[in-house]
């Protein structure tokens, strides 16, 4: 397969993950073959800029004059490997993120029903708890005291009015 796409046109087809696999890895060699150029032209650099030696130099004076030069090859190097360890990330963070919006779809599903549950248990304990509220509170025909010939309390303002007689 060819990985001729780098041309504004094709990008689109980056989209499909076994095209933008095989892209990234083709920009990681790239890349990896910079990094192996620049360290050649570092080691080329070094030693010829370390041996020129020039009259009344001290002993590290050509390698201090070296590192002037060396340390921006080196930054490419950096940078070459950098990207290289980018294009592994890109590919990585893009299947992962296919993975994630193929599953969302039954996540929602398990959400909704997990609330559903909650809501079917929540609603049954406040329908048990009514329940035993409303047994509570109504009273049965044979709980009257036989004694007092009144009938029984129904709301609590009967309750207040028997305590207040006497009852």
């Amino acid at each position: 397969m060819s990985t001729e796409i780098n041309r504004r046109d094709d990008y689109e087809r980056l989209l499909d993950l076994d095209v933008l696999a095989a892209w990234t890895l083709d920009r990681q060699r790239v890349h990896h073959a910079d990094a192996a150029a620049y360290e050649e032209v570092l080691a080329l650099f070094q030693s010829a800029l370390r041996s020129e030696v020039v009259d009344g130099d001290g002993r590290t004076s050509a390698q201090r004059r070296a590192r002037k030069v060396e340390k921006h090859i080196k930054a490419a190097i950096k940078a070459a490997r950098r990207q290289e360890a980018a294009m592994e990330r890109f590919r990585l963070a893009a299947a992962a993120h296919k993975a994630h919006v193929q599953a969302l779809p039954g996540q929602r599903a398990a959400k909704a029903s997990r609330k559903a549950g909650t809501r079917q248990a929540l609603a049954a304990g406040v329908s048990k708890s009514l329940h035993k509220s409303t047994t509570a509170f109504t009273p049965d025909a044979g709980t009257a005291p036989a004694d007092s010939g009144r009938p029984a309390a129904r709301g609590i303002t009967d309750l207040f009015n028997q305590q207040r007689r006497g009852a």
